[in-house]
């Protein structure tokens, strides 16, 4: 695809003008799949640097993008973002859980990587089996922060209407979270089709996709009658016959209809 990257930083501006020092874009990738995790993917930005050039080009919804575009603003979003990381819920999680707080607990996967990267740490979260990978180095000159510490004057940007990152947690989902659940989260301000119109969001819509594509890829290489090599566990013909031939595997989505109708 020949798409346009995102160039208004309009949002990111009124935010400064507002105060903050730094952003956090949100978007979650794999809602709708039959198999493989939930993803959710984080970008910190410092507010003085993100609105003094321009974006990087190739930045835009990772929908819009080809896999090939994707790669190379994935490498874009590294060298522009303060930090920035993917957190995921495992399916078995997810069936358990449900998908808001499966979402919530991605979410915070992620935060938490991204911080300990912020921080100098390693970036590698426990994300319930999939890998939470850490996606950027921290710009140069930075203020460093403490693992699990947000900057001072921080808020996160979440694509679509629904708030789902700071959902309360109920009773029976604290055990799956542990520590996570002490994670003393900014305020989140939703954006509907935000990937689509906002530079820091469309950033953490990239490293997310770009993310979960390549945990699924490598699953079909063990898993090779579903198509994820090309589906990336969401419901194709292919995908749906191959559960009809021998099964689900321990990657679907146990609470999902997993078979046509």
């Amino acid at each position: 695809m020949g798409t346009r990257g995102l160039s208004d930083l309009s949002v990111e501006n009124a935010l400064l003008s507002e105060g903050f020092d730094f952003v956090i874009g949100v978007d979650e990738v794999g809602r709708g799949a039959l198999a493989g995790p939930v993803s959710v993917g984080a970008a910190l930005f410092d507010l003085r640097r993100l609105t003094a050039a321009e974006v990087p080009a190739g930045i835009h919804d990772s929908k819009q993008l080809s896999a090939a575009s994707r790669q190379a603003a994935t490498a874009r979003v590294r060298s522009w973002a303060a930090a920035a990381a993917v957190g995921s819920t495992s399916p078995s999680e997810l069936d358990e859980l449900g998908m808001t707080m499966a979402l919530n607990l991605a979410g915070r996967r992620a935060f938490t990587a991204m911080l300990e990267e912020w921080a100098g740490g390693s970036g590698a979260a426990s994300a319930g089996g999939y890998a939470s990978v850490g996606t950027a180095d921290s710009v140069g000159g930075s203020s460093r922060g403490s693992a699990g510490v947000f900057p001072a004057s921080t808020t996160v940007l979440l694509d679509g209407s629904h708030d789902w990152l700071s959902a309360p947690l109920t009773l029976d989902c604290l055990g799956i979270f542990g520590d996570f659940a002490d994670l003393d989260l900014p305020e989140v301000r939703t954006i509907v089709k935000g990937d689509g119109s906002v530079p820091a969001i469309a950033a953490a819509s990239i490293v997310a996709k770009v993310t979960r594509d390549e945990v699924m890829i490598a699953l079909a290489a063990e898993n090779p009658h579903y198509g994820w090599e090309s589906n990336v566990g969401y419901g194709t013909a292919k995908h749906r016959q191959g559960i009809v031939d021998v099964g689900p595997s321990i990657h679907h989505r146990r609470s999902f209809r997993l078979h046509a109708v």
